[in-house]
């Protein structure tokens, strides 16, 4: 609990970003969602790219770290200085994720899987 669970990377294109990491890597890829391909070093997860209208400036590539409770980790985050950028919302078949910027500005995002 509370460690790094998943890499993202924002993309434009999800099939020439795909084209370019395997190439590069090796990783293997999967079809998660509409927007999204996760990918893995042969069955291990690694992370996912996600489809976007414009790549965010400072918000790619994101960092994902499993929590135990996303209400709980809020709360912590925002009694030492942090700031919520998104609430819990939910990640059909996989759990709940939100998402904050550390007192420095620096974007993570948390995961309480189902």
């Amino acid at each position: 609990m509370n460690t790094v669970c998943h890499i993202e990377i924002q993309t434009l294109d999800l099939d020439a970003s795909e084209t370019f990491y395997k190439g590069v890597f090796g990783w293997t890829f999967k079809a998660f969602m509409p927007t999204m391909r996760v990918f893995g070093v042969g069955d291990t997860h690694v992370g996912g790219l996600m489809l976007v209208d414009q790549i965010q400036a400072g918000r790619s590539p994101s960092v994902w770290l499993q929590v135990a409770s996303i209400e709980e980790t809020l709360a912590r985050v925002e009694a030492f200085g942090g700031k919520v950028v998104s609430g819990k919302s939910e990640v059909p078949g996989t759990g709940w994720s939100a998402d904050f910027e550390d007192p420095e500005g620096n974007y993570v995002g948390i995961v309480e899987f189902a």
